[in-house]
């Protein structure tokens, strides 16, 4: 107890030389954390005037609901060049903390400061790997030229991302269909974005993730379903090739002809043995394949934007997800997010407010709050704002279609509704 108190009156002291007027500060609100600067010095009820960042509201709030920002927060950093795999970590940590304290604005500003970062590069004659943006697919290319205009040369390589994705990969016709590799072409830099291989790559690829779930936290949803987008494309980038040859050929097969040669031979027993051990090896070669085959973090990656549909009131797309990451995983134990969100789903099911109403309605008629405020207020970058430019709005909200629905046909309407939106099965 005493050394509570020690460490009370030591924060204390700590804030009491922090709040000067003009003062940039953190103070929670609303199970949040909030950027502040003081507008007055405490009063003798401890109450000390201030003026939110995101929505220039002034407010009055308790001393013991502020604490002062980050060292890296007030340095006034810019974009120098490409950042090693260590500083992009360094990235990535800062922005877990910032989520941590529950500033979700904050931690978008870091991760679109560290991705804007890594994005750099294109000059002159090139020859780098990008994403790039075509319509509502993500592709993966080669960055031919870079031009001063602001345009650049892109040689397409194949489908990384797009709508109906998952159903695809299991009709193989349908997929080959889709990945007609478009020509050469000349492409804004804006739908261009500069990715990475390695370690280097995993990190962009964890700040793209950690991104959207700060979006999700401001309840800028459909920002983080982009987010979300080219996390999924970066995931298909990193992963190794699938094996070329079935696992039982190397062992199966031979051990098979010999089982069938003892037992031609009349040594019943031991054929059987063999066949035994046969289909053994078979099953366990089977299933290192799958193991081989899955991709964990594509996974993880479907089942954050399952959960960001389902705080838009999209309990069947989030079910979609789900199973979507079920396959994507295949022996493998399920991670965080895929527990996250079966777990949501399982409250969702019970009737959980949380996740009742639809956020699905245009900007002009859904009632705004400061969160909404403060996602606007983060400067985004280029290719997350090329995706919203692709993204066709529509008059109707879901909660107007929702509600003439009967109640056993509801999914199949929120599956028809996102698509007619431009929002696709499985990517948006």
């Amino acid at each position: 107890m005493a050394g509570d108190r020690k460490a009370f009156a030591e924060e204390t002291a700590a804030l009491d030389g922090l709040l000067v007027k003009g003062r940039r500060l953190r103070a929670r609100c609303e199970d949040a954390a909030r950027r502040v600067v003081v507008q007055e010095i405490p009063s003798a009820d401890g109450q000390v005037q201030v003026r939110f960042e995101d929505t220039g509201c002034d407010a009055s709030v308790e001393q013991k609901d502020l604490a002062g920002l980050m060292p890296y927060e007030e340095s006034q950093e810019t974009v120098t060049g490409p950042m090693s795999a260590e500083e992009a970590a360094c990235i990535r940590r800062e922005v877990e903390e910032l989520l941590a304290v529950g500033d979700a604005q904050a931690a978008a500003e870091r991760c679109s400061w560290g991705m804007e970062q890594l994005g750099l590069g294109l000059e002159g004659e090139v020859q780098r790997k990008v994403l790039v943006l075509r319509g509502p697919q993500v592709w993966e290319g080669i960055a031919l030229q870079a031009a001063e205009a602001g345009v650049s040369k892109v040689r397409f390589v194949r489908l990384l991302e797009g709508p109906n994705m998952q159903q695809k990969k299991k009709e193989p016709h349908k997929m080959n269909e889709s990945q007609a590799v478009p020509k050469d072409k000349q492409l804004n830099s804006d739908q261009i974005w500069g990715a990475h291989l390695g370690k280097l790559g995993h990190e962009q690829l964890e700040l793209q993730k950690s991104r959207a779930r700060c979006w999700m936290a401001l309840g800028a949803f459909q920002r983080g379903v982009f987010d979300c987008a080219t996390a999924a494309a970066f995931c298909r980038l990193l992963a190794p090739p699938p094996p070329k040859r079935a696992p039982g050929f190397q062992m199966t097969i031979p051990l098979l002809v010999l089982s069938f040669s003892v037992v031609f031979a009349r040594q019943f027993l031991l054929g059987a043995i063999l066949a035994a051990a046969a289909f053994a090896v078979d099953h366990v070669a089977g299933r290192r394949a799958k193991a081989a085959s899955a991709n964990p973090a594509l996974a993880e990656v479907l089942a954050l934007r399952g959960r960001i549909k389902l705080r838009q009131g999209l309990q069947g797309l989030a079910n979609a997800e789900l199973r979507a990451a079920q396959d994507e995983l295949g022996p493998l134990e399920p991670g965080s997010e895929v527990r996250r969100l079966q777990a949501e789903l399982e409250r969702a099911k019970k009737g959980s407010k949380e996740f009742r109403r639809a956020a699905l309605a245009p900007k002009d008629t859904e009632k705004r709050t400061w969160r909404h405020d403060a996602a606007d207020k983060v400067l985004a970058g280029t290719f997350l704002l090329a995706q919203e430019k692709d993204s066709i709005p529509n008059k109707s909200t879901f909660g107007d279609v929702l509600a003439e629905a009967e109640e056993d046909n509801q999914e199949k309407l929120q599956l028809g509704y996102m698509d007619y939106v431009g929002d696709g099965f499985h990517t948006m």
